[in-house]
């Protein structure tokens, strides 16, 4: 009788693959790619974090030592704390901003449509580029920003934005914002246009005015979305590593310095030899940190629901 059974069992299974081997085809190719440049790597960082290596020679184990040695590390730790900084700013900066931007051009007027696109076109320019343009624009003797304000009679005299941390910070929540707040407005404008009309029209009826529809209605009903976009804001700012270099390179100092620029150093950038094996050690540890900030608080946020 087991062994009908197990016939049976064997006969279903290749029947089930028989008739879905052109799904099962069309998926391979990106199984493989999962399996190459996301498996694969996270293999080959894990047991390299365990070695002493710095790319060329042959690789020594020397147990947790890289690890202790990263909980050693004040400029990791300096890293850290900034990245985390830039985790709560931008997120705070940003998706205000976008939320309004949404409401503001959810109503269809001449221009919406270019207004949207320029908007959103920062998302498909060169972030290198953008920084470095930024770069320009807060220079100290001879950037746009000095020369508008102290044209307007704001400041007496050039104001080293890139000079100091905390202007440097400051700058860096600036360009951030900018570059990504077209793409949360998309975001937000798709789940503006997902609320039934009838229940604005039923709101207004019963005398409610714009700003109670806005508050009471049109945020309560886009809870899941700002779960989702919330998320992905703190994610990716915890993820910064291009406008960041391409922007303040760190400096001044390590004011800017954030856990990507850090592994990015040791792997390609440390004065002589390169640490692969620290750097390896790094990249998990700050792995690990991504994965608790942004579990903790999609845990803390899971009671917000979608109501449209």
């Amino acid at each position: 009788m087991e062994q009908f059974n197990s016939a049976n069992a064997n006969n279903d299974i290749r029947k089930l693959l028989k008739e879905n081997v052109v799904q099962y085809l069309m998926i391979l190719p990106t199984v493989i790619l999962v399996i190459l440049f996301g498996i694969y790597p996270i293999v080959y960082i894990f047991y390299y974090s365990f070695m002493q290596y710095n790319g060329f020679s042959d690789p020594i184990f020397i147990g947790l030592y890289n690890y202790v040695r990263v909980f050693l590390d004040r400029s990791f730790w300096i890293s850290v704390k900034n990245t985390l900084e830039f985790g709560l700013l931008i997120p705070i900066v940003q998706i205000p901003f976008a939320l309004f931007l949404a409401a503001l051009l959810n109503k269809k007027f001449k221009g919406s449509g270019i207004a949207r696109a320029i908007i959103f076109a920062p998302n498909i320019t060169s972030t290198a580029i953008m920084g470095i343009v930024f770069f320009l624009m807060f220079a100290s003797y001879n950037g746009i920003v000095n020369a508008f304000l102290q044209s307007w009679h704001i400041i007496s005299k050039p104001i080293e934005w890139l000079g100091n941390g905390i202007l440097a910070k400051l700058v860096v929540v600036i360009f951030c914002t900018w570059s990504g707040v077209g793409f949360y407005m998309v975001l937000f404008l798709a789940a503006l246009q997902r609320i039934p009309h009838d229940v604005i029209e039923s709101a207004t009826i019963d005398g409610a005015n714009s700003r109670q529809i806005f508050f009471k209605i049109t945020i309560p009903m886009m809870g899941k979305m700002f779960q989702i976009i919330s998320v992905l804001s703190i994610l990716n700012t915890l993820k910064l590593f291009d406008s960041v270099k391409a922007l303040t390179n760190g400096g001044p100092g390590n004011a800017t310095d954030v856990m990507t620029m850090y592994i990015f150093r040791y792997f390609f950038e440390n004065p002589g030899t390169p640490q692969h094996g620290y750097a390896s050690s790094v990249s998990i540890v700050t792995t690990l940190i991504i994965l608790i900030v942004t579990g903790t608080y999609s845990y803390l946020i899971r009671g917000m629901k979608d109501n449209g």
